[in-house]
């Protein structure tokens, strides 16, 4: 598993050196010590000008191409909740930077362990801090792409979360909460995003709440696992409303059924799962 993200231009960006993107880094967090933070040499710089830079045992690996074929940006950002709806989304995208954080002898992120997530959650905020730089050393950055979410963020508003001493809400960047209302008026929500961080997607195929307490169902629900890792269990009671219980399984995605999520439903008594291990965010 790589953490890793796309800053998308609207043009062929020219070269950002490492070294420029070091002092912004530097200057934007002043956390960041100048001993751990080394920007490492190429011998031979490619055509999409690699830059690579060392943070204590990680690479940040951030590398110029061309746009994809199919990246349709308007369509991402009509979908897209840090998109404000009053900006205008540009009409064309010219390239694209990669950026990734690498661990060439760490095998954390392999694991299937609670250090496996805590580790991803590292490396996406020195990933969000990089890309937060970049914006700002470079004029023709127009959206931040997270693939794995499924959505992209406006390069201010991306550099304003990254840039928040706390923190919290920078996961809303690596982590889509997505609604859904079929004609009929059913709801159904789902999450894209939290599998990069070493977590499982969650999805409501059919919710008994509203659209905005589905939204902050998945947002307590995605949160909770943020800060403390994948400790849900299959059969585990989320909560109840009024005349529901909401239980959690883990089952393949409906969207993809070679990834396991975690799926929430609401069952009565006689409806409910055998197995209930622990209960979860229960409402008095």
């Amino acid at each position: 598993m790589t953490i890793v993200a796309e800053l998308l231009h609207d043009s062929l960006d020219p070269p950002l050196t490492g070294e420029r993107l070091r002092q912004q880094m530097l200057a934007d967090f002043p956390d960041f010590d100048p001993d751990r933070l080394t920007v490492l040499p190429t011998e031979k710089r490619s055509e999409n000008h690699l830059v690579n830079l060392m943070h204590d045992e990680r690479v940040i690996a951030v590398m110029g191409a061309p746009i994809s074929v199919g990246t349709d940006l308007t369509q991402i950002a009509q979908v897209s909740m840090l998109w404000s709806d009053d900006l205008p989304v540009p009409s064309d995208c010219g390239g694209r930077t990669i950026v990734s954080i690498l661990r060439p002898n760490d095998d954390t992120l392999s694991r299937s362990d609670e250090t496996r997530h805590i580790a991803a959650i590292d490396d996406a905020t020195l990933l969000s801090r990089t890309m937060a730089a970049a914006i700002a050393a470079s004029d023709s950055i127009v959206a931040v792409h997270f693939g794995s979410a499924g959505h992209v963020v406006a390069p201010a508003t991306f550099r304003e979360l990254a840039l928040e001493t706390s923190s919290v809400s920078l996961p809303s960047a690596w982590v889509s909460r997505n609604i859904a209302t079929a004609p009929g008026g059913s709801v159904s929500g789902y999450t894209r995003g939290m599998d990069m961080l070493g977590l499982m997607d969650i999805e409501i195929i059919e919710s008994s709440e509203s659209p905005e307490d589905t939204f902050m169902r998945l947002t307590d629900i995605s949160t909770y696992q943020l800060q403390n890792g994948p400790v849900i269990g299959d059969g585990d009671s989320l909560g109840a409303t009024e005349d529901l219980e909401l239980f959690a399984s883990h089952a393949p995605s409906v969207h993809n059924p070679d990834k396991t999520v975690l799926r929430l439903a609401f069952a009565n008594d006689e409806e409910a799962p055998a197995r209930q291990k622990k209960r979860w965010f229960r409402r008095k």
